[in-house]
């Protein structure tokens, strides 16, 4: 076998995996073995990694052009090969690579188990190449770019022309938002990005981020702009008490140390809490945080905290820029238990907090069922109130993201775009 035709068997590999729901993060630890295993020097690990990205990011349209040309629907069996084809159509339609060789080393990767495909494989690509006209048109329509319910859900809650600017900043690659410890200007300089509020670095980067110059020195840390609104609305926090649940990978954590609070980060996984662990320890914040390993709900803190952060699990809907399979491997099922579970977390969280005390709700979905409307439901039934979020305490951001009280940000806001972010701060009503 041909080297580069590993490389592509690896990409028929990966998005074979996401069409069974795999996300993103885990068919990303199994090219890292692969690309261990087999020593695929940085060339190869770059094909494998942006066409598997191109796959998944245009899935909508790759999808939609498939279906113009197969009829019937290929069985769970035909997996592996409905992958492979997938992969001719990404080269054909969003590479440079031509479209005979696209065809060709597509074709001839039909071997195995997926050979029975292989005329099928050959027929439909041979006549996409023909049809570039009826491809420009179906790229051009930006409402495939994500499931029909996600649309129709993002139109009725953020209106067409909302909807349209962030389907047009999820077809872009994302940037990188770098949080500094201190010298922020040195680190704009040093690493050739632009100046985003008072800590921030923003730069487009393509590689490992361990490569980034104070990376090992643990100068700062990777957190989106939008993550860090949680923290920026707490206030001085020098010497306060917080309780950060659910606290793994530790962006926020890192946040709260540097700012001077006294945390206790709480997550339910030994997997998870070392990794916060190994995050916090990098950027020498370990100081002032105590770690546990706990359910949440079953958990009985010694004292209550003068603040509580719940950033909770969610169906990610909001970080599609740079995950762009949330969109795909989600449903609304998903959204239905996730909102349900997230109610519970918070109704248990407000136990933790002393009498004067708020705690801040967030999470990175752009499902109004995970924010808007459990916020709304919370307080009809008297449980909490919320304590409106001022522009004042967010001078660096923009104005529109408040409503009501309540932050939403969307992905196509500020420079080149942040993370879709819901939050709310309350108080315990009884």
């Amino acid at each position: 076998m041909k080297k580069n035709d590993k490389s592509r068997i690896i990409v028929i590999k990966g998005v074979a995996m996401h069409l069974k729901g795999t996300p993103l993060k885990k068919i990303n630890d199994f090219y890292n073995l692969v690309f261990e295993k087999y020593s695929f020097d940085q060339k190869d690990i770059a094909f494998v990694n942006y066409f598997t990205n191109i796959c998944i990011r245009n899935r909508g349209p790759i999808e939609t052009i498939l279906n113009q040309y197969i009829k019937r629907k290929l069985s769970k069996a035909a997996m592996p090969a409905k992958a492979a084809i997938m992969f001719g159509i990404a080269q054909i339609v969003f590479s440079k690579i031509p479209s005979y060789a696209a065809v060709n080393s597509t074709v001839n990767l039909f071997v195995g188990n997926i050979y029975r495909w292989r005329k099928l494989a050959n027929a439909v690509l041979r006549k996409i190449t023909k049809d570039e006209k009826k491809l420009k048109e179906i790229e051009k329509n930006l409402s495939i770019f994500v499931p029909t319910w996600i649309y129709k859900e993002w139109i009725k809650r953020f209106g067409s022309k909302n909807t349209l600017k962030m389907l047009k900043i999820y077809k872009k690659e994302p940037s990188l938002d770098i949080r500094v410890k201190r010298n922020l200007n040195f680190w704009v300089e040093e690493l050739g990005g632009i100046k985003l509020g008072k800590s921030t670095v923003r730069l487009m980067h393509k590689g490992k981020i361990a490569n980034l110059k104070g990376y090992k020195e643990g100068k700062w840390w990777i957190q989106d702009f939008a993550a860090q609104i949680p923290v920026i609305l707490m206030g001085d926090i020098r010497g306060k008490k917080i309780l950060d649940l659910c606290a793994s990978p530790g962006g926020k954590t890192a946040q709260m140390l540097s700012e001077g609070a006294i945390v206790t980060a709480l997550d339910i996984s030994k997997e998870r809490i070392q990794l916060l662990s190994k995050n916090i320890q990098r950027v020498g914040l370990s100081k002032n945080l105590k770690l546990v390993e706990d359910d949440l709900l079953a958990y009985e803190p010694q004292s209550k905290s003068d603040i509580v952060l719940l950033d909770a699990p969610c169906t990610g809907t909001g970080t599609f820029r740079k995950n762009p399979d949330v969109v795909w491997i989600k449903n609304k099922t998903d959204v239905k238990e996730n909102a349900n579970y997230q109610k519970n977390l918070i109704i248990q969280a407000l136990n933790f907090l002393k009498k004067d005390g708020f705690l801040i709700y967030s999470n990175c979905s752009l499902q109004y069922e995970e924010g808007e409307d459990i916020i709304k439901d919370l307080s009809n039934q008297k449980l909490i109130y919320v304590d409106k979020i001022s522009n004042s305490e967010l001078l660096d951001y923009p104005k529109e993201i408040i409503n009501k009280g309540l932050i939403r940000t969307l992905p196509f806001m500020y420079t080149d775009g942040m993370d879709g972010f819901f939050v709310a701060r309350i108080k315990k009503a009884i």
